[in-house]
């Protein structure tokens, strides 16, 4: 049952959702840090950072590149995370520069393809959380936004995704998936680069 409740969890947050919920959120309580983008613009978003990053994953799958959808190997990681790291850079440049989202947006959207490709690059080393790094960057996104706009509904959404994130990890080092260590550096990787260059160049 535990295992269960453990593997729903690593799938409701799975990595690859959290730029879809980041923008869910902005658009629910903040929308007036997302605009020009609308409800109607978010499923394009969802196709670009989730459908098609996992469809080209479950492909490696099938070839046989990889062994598990769960990319448990560190060396089976290098090649998905590449895959996504390119479909990521080529959803920020149609957002930035062929739609003109504003410079938060922008600057979201930078920042989690830095972020992916800092974490393919030390993929090549060690292994390290994704999951623990992609919940954590929403934290850093949000936190930026509760210190810079106090009277935002910013800290709403930031208390439970604090609460969602240590629910993550927990789920993740029950399953054996990671060890400590790993996810506390997924933890600092994905707080430290989400929340720095969004709080410094917004």
């Amino acid at each position: 049952m535990a295992y269960r409740v453990n593997t729903i969890i690593s799938y409701i947050f799975h990595p690859l959702l959290m730029p879809s919920m980041t923008f869910l959120i902005l658009y629910w309580l903040m929308p007036e840090l997302i605009k020009p983008l609308t409800l109607v613009t978010l499923p394009f978003l969802f196709i670009t950072t989730f459908l098609i990053p996992l469809l080209s994953i479950s492909m490696l799958r099938v070839l046989g590149s990889i062994s598990s959808l769960k990319l448990e190997n560190r060396q089976e990681r290098i090649m998905p995370f590449s895959f996504v790291s390119i479909f990521y850079g080529m959803t920020t440049y149609l957002f930035v520069v062929k739609i003109q989202v504003n410079e938060t947006i922008a600057i979201i959207l930078v920042s989690t393809t830095i972020l992916i490709l800092v974490l393919t690059a030390i993929t090549f080393w060690v292994k390290i959380s994704i999951h623990a790094a992609a919940i954590s960057g929403v934290v850093g996104y949000f936190l930026v936004f509760g210190l810079k706009s106090p009277n935002s509904h910013a800290l709403y959404p930031l208390l439970v995704l604090i609460l969602a994130a240590g629910i993550v990890m927990s789920a993740r080092l029950q399953l054996n998936a990671h060890s400590p260590k790993e996810i506390l550096a997924g933890t600092i990787t994905g707080l430290g680069i989400c929340f720095n260059i969004l709080y410094w160049f917004v």
